[in-house]
């Protein structure tokens, strides 16, 4: 039987966002860990576009070392331009959305960003691609496809959508957990300055939803991903969404389609739309225009054996994006996670079933919601109905702006 220890030794697969977000707060803890990423480094996988960081903004900050840089300066993704968060929806000539206040702090995040200034003083351990999970009596041993092994007391499973812990724990793969969200996304990247910049950011300063005119087929979603360091130009996102339920099917059109047939189908869709907001597709080279569509997975996960094995974020409850809210729940869940490994006084199992457990209802109790919730909003039908929800918070009604770089600029 292993040796009981004080600090019992967590062992993370993941170094995404709740992956770091944990190891920051056991860091902060004194307890030790090892963190493991199948990526060879930090930059060998597109991470993904920005993120709303919204109602653990302060909970962050409290959790964390204090030797970690300032946090927004660090990660938002509209530095250097003076403006704040914002997220604006606009439906049947109506404009509301959701702003940063100091009461209620959002940071729109740069991923890329986010997770380097994540990463401060931890050592991520880099083309760590797991093999198989043992539990030998009261220790937990990860295989690598390297050929090296570790050994811990707890498993956290941070490994996102297709997480392989979330396979060995539950013994059921992906492919059958896994369901598909029937919605065609079809994206697109293009970097934009001068007066069109400002017309975006007129619109909304972070990312903004419109829907096409009553009766739509789909929804455009535009955001910045990142200002210029001379702030003068930004790089934007955009995916055009119509439903869809053949989307999973191996022959659906899209699997063959080109860039071009890809762009065409987009504009059409967005050709009656208000011009402002399909400029940034007009404005798009076909080259800019996602090869695939965007495949989004969602799962209900009610119940997880309770031990040393355990999970967070995307492993554990994937969800849509269609109300900002996984990235969120990932680091809440990590925060929860670390307060209670930090209560542990040994690696006794039984103690460690008395702390986890509870940590593991909240979290799928909160994340099955968030699951149904996200999916439900999919079409932004309901939007004047008031049942909209963006960072946590209903849309109110914002007057229009125009924004000026000049203004913007330090």
């Amino acid at each position: 039987m292993a040796i009981k220890t004080i600090k019992p030794r967590i062992l993370i697969v993941g170094a995404g966002l709740g992956g770091l977000t944990l190891a920051q707060c056991l860091r902060k803890q004194g307890i030790p860990f090892e963190i493991f990423e199948r990526d060879t480094d930090a930059n060998s996988r597109f991470l993904g576009w920005a993120i709303g960081v919204h109602s653990v903004v302060n909970d962050l900050v409290s959790s964390f070392p204090d030797d970690l840089p300032p946090m927004k300066e660090s990660i938002t993704h509209l530095a250097p331009l003076k403006l704040e968060a914002q997220i604006s929806f606009y439906s049947d000539g109506k404009h509301v959305g959701v702003n940063s206040t100091p009461e209620k702090p959002i940071i729109r995040a740069n991923r890329p960003r986010f997770r380097n200034w994540l990463s401060t003083h931890i050592p991520i351990q880099w083309g760590k691609r797991l093999a198989r999970v043992e539990q030998v009596q009261d220790e937990i041993r990860l295989h690598f496809d390297d050929g090296t092994t570790a050994i811990g007391d707890i498993l956290v499973g941070a490994d996102g959508v297709n997480s392989f812990v979330r396979e060995h724990l539950l013994g059921v793969s992906n492919k059958e957990l896994l369901r598909p969200v029937p919605s065609c996304f079809i994206g697109g990247e293009t970097t934009l300055s001068g007066e069109a910049f400002e017309r975006q950011l007129s619109i909304s300063h972070s990312c903004y939803i419109a829907v096409g005119p009553h009766p739509s087929k789909c929804f455009e979603f535009v955001g910045l991903n990142r200002v210029s360091p001379d702030g003068k130009s930004g790089q934007y996102y955009w995916f055009v969404t119509e439903n869809d339920p053949s989307i999973a099917d191996e022959d659906h059109w899209t699997k063959s389609a080109s860039q071009a047939e890809l762009y065409d189908h987009v504009t059409k869709l967005t050709s009656n739309f208000d011009p402002r907001f399909s400029e940034v597709v007009r404005l798009t080279p076909v080259s800019g225009v996602r090869p695939k569509p965007l495949m989004i997975r969602d799962a209900e996960i009610e119940h997880l054996p309770v031990g040393r094995i355990t999970l967070l974020g995307d492993a554990a409850h994937p969800m849509s994006q269609f109300r900002g809210e996984g990235g969120v729940h990932a680091l809440r869940d990590a925060i929860n996670l670390s307060k209670a490994i930090g209560q542990l006084k040994s690696n006794d199992t039984s103690e460690i079933e008395s702390l986890l457990g509870p940590y593991q209802k909240e979290m799928l109790e909160r994340g099955v919601r968030a699951v149904k919730a996200s999916r439900n909003q999919r079409s932004f039908d309901n939007l004047s109905d008031g049942k909209i929800v963006a960072w946590g918070q209903t849309p109110v009604e914002i007057p229009d702006e125009t924004i000026t770089l000049e203004a913007c600029l330090p």
